[in-house]
């Protein structure tokens, strides 16, 4: 794709070879430095990228900074998509619309709390010789193939060719990737070489790394322009001295002023003081006398909706684990940034406001969005995991696999989320029988016939689980591909499902049928679901509660289940079609850890046209108890909202969730959930 609206006007001059001739940058023959928020379009509702945009500007910002993610823009291997939430050309069309100059990060690597650091999952699929972010043939061959798409395409979009890129960040952090050797700049230098095989000499291309001299010597080379990220606190000459060092002349830069802080599941909620955020952004506004550019991340941070949330890996070779331990980002990433999850202004924005006020025209605040507060929705059981996995190949048959071995999530065409992996123990092997699993990722919850269910985790001791049926079915769910820049593991600890073989009684298992249980579900907004699909979703929803309604055989199945000593995975859905046409956040307080969606349905046709996957839910571990919700949408007024869950570990006594107009993102956590 390759769309540029933008009037070119004439004589735009923003040029790689000049941005050392002296300490600010030059934009049409005169010094200049911008102040830059980060804000990803794809973590924001595109209805809603006006009015983000908006804000930043009337802060005082000039300039707006975003990654593009390899991941979201091509979900599965050859399939492109720059429609919807991921159109990037709209959200810099509207940018500079506003004013607004623009900044991109097309990585391939970007970090940013994100499933696999932007890195498609469809990677770890038959390429057991990968290595990323190294110049390995597997690994660059698809990164240029992915460039050749894309980079011509932010082309037209140059400050140059009169659009709104002033600057293209090259990969992200290199400098904390090891080893620091001769094959670690022989990758930066082939990175360097695309980006200008297909933008030319009149951009400037920077990196970012630590205010650490020797992340700093170890993130750059020739060609590129080097620059540093660092938070408030601490002195700012000894932050600036550190890009110095790489950049003997030209402007000081900081990339990523942090505003706040990632989240995890179990963890603490972090923050960062408003106070100390703006007396730092203050120190780097007057620095140099008054030249340094600096961009804050994140101003508004927005949400990880699906499973597009990464984790953190632990690379310290724990031995009483499987394997390096993960945790998974939260949904909401509101990082404490300026602007909520939901977009609205806080304390933190007003202060910043007034300091940027003195260094840069500031504008009026559009209004924060109004809020639902609908109280409880009542919910229906729909079915428990195994009723919807027997009753799924009737429904959905491409997305049952049949294999002699159990195959990695990856390999059957899924990314992230949930699969059923089932089988029957021969009965040559005697009960009880004892179940290892070679590797799993992460999240895996052995479940028989007759309803025993057990949990474990990555981040736990090794388990054996021990079984009393011959029915066996194993359900793992992903935590998120490790976002973290240490990818120097082994390829099988990035895969996702079952790694390996599964044994009983130290006998491997055989014959397997896996169910791609998150293929069916709602996957919006990054994955574009038709009509029909959507449709076959509601019939077997209408079907499964049916069945449990009228068919006495069915649930004399699901008592006995029940009463096997655990939690099988259930479907939930509301009971009523509901009129959700503002904002407004889900609280799943009293419910376990699980994944909630929304399908929207035409009152009018009583068709499902829309869906939104609103991300993981895990009130059990924190903080995190709400969940935002953003509205369908202007001039959509003839849709109604339908909420289903698939809840994985407990139900609530009183079966319901409730719309409130609070966020609730920093609650109480536990760690021993993981």
């Amino acid at each position: 794709q390759q769309r540029c609206s933008i009037t070119c006007p004439t004589q735009k001059q923003w040029y790689q070879r000049r941005v050392r001739e002296r300490d600010c940058y030059s934009k049409d023959g005169e010094c200049y430095r911008y102040i830059a928020g980060e804000m990803h379009y794809f973590r924001i509702p595109p209805h809603y990228w006006e009015d983000r945009l908006l804000k930043l500007r009337a802060a005082g910002f000039t300039t707006v900074q975003t990654y593009i993610p390899w991941n979201v823009h091509v979900p599965t291997e050859d399939s492109y998509n720059f429609q919807g939430i991921v159109d990037v050309y709209r959200y810099m069309e509207t940018a500079w619309k506003l004013g607004l100059t623009v900044v991109v990060r097309p990585g391939p690597f970007l970090a940013t709390e994100w499933d696999y650091g932007g890195f498609p999952a469809w990677l770890l699929r038959d390429r057991p010789t990968l290595d990323v972010r190294r110049n390995e043939t597997v690994f660059m061959n698809e990164v240029r193939k992915w460039y050749s798409k894309l980079l011509p395409t932010l082309k037209p979009y140059l400050y140059s060719a009169g659009g709104p890129i002033i600057a293209v960040q090259v990969e992200n952090e290199y400098g904390s990737n090891k080893p620091c050797d001769e094959a670690h700049y022989d990758y930066l230098t082939q990175l360097r070489d695309i980006y200008r095989q297909h933008l030319g000499q009149d951009i400037v291309l920077i990196t970012v790394d630590g205010d650490s001299h020797k992340l700093a010597e170890c993130g750059n080379i020739d060609g590129l322009y080097s620059t540093v990220n660092f938070g408030s606190g601490g002195d700012i000459t000894t932050k600036f001295m550190v890009q110095r060092k790489q950049e003997p002349r030209g402007p000081f830069s900081c990339s990523a002023f942090f505003s706040g802080w990632l989240d995890h599941w179990g963890h603490k909620f972090a923050k960062t003081r408003a106070d100390k955020l703006a007396d730092g952004l203050k120190d780097v506004l007057e620095f140099n006398n008054r030249t340094a550019s600096v961009s804050m991340y994140m101003f508004h941070g927005g949400t990880n909706f699906a499973y597009m949330q990464g984790g953190r890996g632990d690379w310290n070779n724990d031995t009483t684990t499987l394997y390096p331990r993960l945790w998974g980002k939260m949904t909401s990433y509101d990082y404490d940034a300026p602007l909520s999850e939901a977009g609205d202004t806080t304390w933190k924005y007003q202060l910043l406001r007034q300091v940027i006020s003195n260094y840069s025209k500031t504008y009026p605040v559009p209004a924060n969005t109004t809020k639902l507060n609908k109280g409880p929705v009542r919910m229906q059981y729909i079915a428990d995991i195994i009723q919807f996995v027997y009753e799924l190949p009737q429904f959905a048959p491409k997305l049952v696999v049949e294999s002699v071995y159990p195959l990695p999530m990856e390999q059957m065409d899924q990314n992230h989320g949930i699969v059923v992996y089932q089988t029957t123990i021969p009965e040559d092997i005697s009960l009880p029988a004892d179940i290892d699993i070679d590797l799993y990722g992460d999240r895996v919850y052995v479940i028989t016939e007759d309803g025993e269910v057990q949990i474990s985790s990555r981040n736990r001791p090794y388990k054996t689980f021990t079984v009393n049926d011959r029915k066996l079915y194993i359900l793992v769910e992903d935590n998120g591909h490790s976002n973290t820049g240490h990818v120097r593991y082994s390829y099988k600890y990035y895969q996702k499902g079952i790694i390996g073989n599964v044994t009983a009684n130290g006998q491997v298992l055989k014959h397997w049928t896996a169910y791609l249980v998150s293929q069916f579900f709602p996957r919006g907004p990054y994955e574009p679901q038709d009509q029909e699909s959507l449709t076959v979703l509601t019939n077997m929803l209408e079907h499964l509660e049916k069945l449990n309604t009228d068919n006495r055989t069915e649930r004399r199945r699901r008592r006995k289940r029940r009463g096997g000593g655990g939690f099988v995975p259930q479907i939930w859905r509301s009971l009523l079609q509901l009129d959700v046409q503002q904002d407004t956040y889900v609280d799943t307080q009293g419910w376990g850890k699980g994944l909630l969606s929304v399908i929207y349905t035409n009152t009018t046709t009583s068709m499902s046209v829309d869906n939104i996957n609103l991300g993981r839910y895990w009130p059990l571990a924190g903080p995190q108890k709400r969940h935002y919700c953003p509205s369908p949408g202007p001039d959509r007024e003839d849709l109604k909202s339908m909420f289903v869950m698939l809840e994985l570990e407990q139900v609530p006594e009183v079966k319901t969730i409730t719309l409130t107009d609070t966020p609730l993102v920093d609650g109480d956590y536990d760690s021993t959930q993981e």
